[in-house]
């Protein structure tokens, strides 16, 4: 049986809930914080829709079983919360970026820079052409340069790229209709053109016609190749690439975090709103909540300190301001 909200907070936050929903996003985990932020307006007699200060440190109060992690998703899910108040003129008290220890985790991403990109491109092209009479793996060198650059230019998990199929591709409108992702869901991306032609071109070389048919597949024709393939290919091409290659990484998943990584610092850089721009991010990436693109948003900042002002406004909530 699910929640019923009975704070006077409860229409906002049933608003709230249903517009990340309807963006995509699971929200489970979430929808438990925003019960717990119900309860605490009903335990404090709230009787105004508002989110204080002191409302906003009462619900951010250490318990004694708690982990910092969970308070920093406490406070994202609170300061989702107000930033959507502010947006239809409620009062709402934006929680101040807390320190990095609240949502760091000892993973740290890989990220290529556009000069590695560059060489490991002209890598894995160089290799796909290159004719080895005894290679018997040639005859489906062609897949790799397709697989790699959709990874990059779409951030898409390679899971997701494997399992696309030629019904998936949507040749005129230039989009991808990803059915198999990790929050087991379905999500339809824009892609770019020349992506989209570089399908093309390769499902007529290789004749793929049916709908159902893998774009990509394996040894055995009925199915796509394998995961654990592409990702020994992989070490091959940063070894042909000449990029160090460590057990932290790079891996293929880095060439996601690039993307996430690089998009928001072009936006960053064009001036553009991301406070407008961020929700549709995290829709595109398949991320059921913020938290993983707005550590991607940290993570950026990090790397460009010439944008860290634009980013610190973002996630302190001070994006209005001139």
């Amino acid at each position: 049986m699910s929640y019923v909200y009975t704070s006077v907070l409860k229409d906002v936050i049933q608003d709230f809930l249903n517009e990340k929903r309807s963006l995509g996003y699971n929200y489970e985990t979430e929808e438990r914080h925003l019960k717990r932020i119900d309860q605490l307006a009903n335990s404090l007699s709230l009787n105004e829709v508002k989110i204080t200060r002191d409302f906003a440190n009462e619900y951010l109060k250490k318990k004694s079983y708690e982990k910092l992690v969970n308070i920093g998703l406490r406070a994202q899910v609170l300061r989702e919360l107000s930033r959507y108040m502010l947006r239809f003129d409620y009062e709402a008290y934006i929680i101040p970026q807390l320190p990095p220890s609240y949502y760091r985790s000892d993973f740290v991403p890989y990220i290529f820079s556009e000069e590695e990109l560059s060489r490991l491109f002209r890598a894995i092209d160089k290799w796909a052409v290159s004719k080895s009479l005894d290679d018997q793996y040639y005859p489906q060198r062609k897949k790799y340069p397709v697989i790699f650059r959709i990874l990059y230019s779409t951030g898409m998990r390679i899971s997701e790229v494997l399992n696309l199929k030629l019904k998936d591709i949507d040749f005129v409108n230039h989009t991808f209709t990803i059915l198999e992702a990790k929050n087991h869901s379905e999500r339809i991306i824009p892609v770019h053109a020349s992506i989209i032609q570089i399908i093309s071109l390769f499902t007529d070389e290789e004749k793929i016609y049916d709908i159902n048919e893998y774009i990509f597949k394996g040894q055995n024709k009925d199915n796509h190749v394998d995961i654990k393939t592409v990702e020994q290919f992989f070490q091959k091409f940063l070894v042909l690439a000449n990029i160090p290659h460590p057990k932290d990484g790079p891996r293929i998943h880095s060439l996601r975090h690039t993307f996430c990584v690089h998009r928001l610092k072009l936006w960053v850089l064009e001036g553009r709103d991301i406070t407008a721009l961020f929700p549709y991010l995290c829709a595109y990436m398949g991320h059921k909540d913020t938290r993983c693109t707005e550590y991607f948003l940290r993570l950026t900042a990090d790397l460009y300190p010439d944008i860290v002002y634009k980013s610190e406004r973002y996630l302190n909530g001070d994006d209005n301001e001139e």
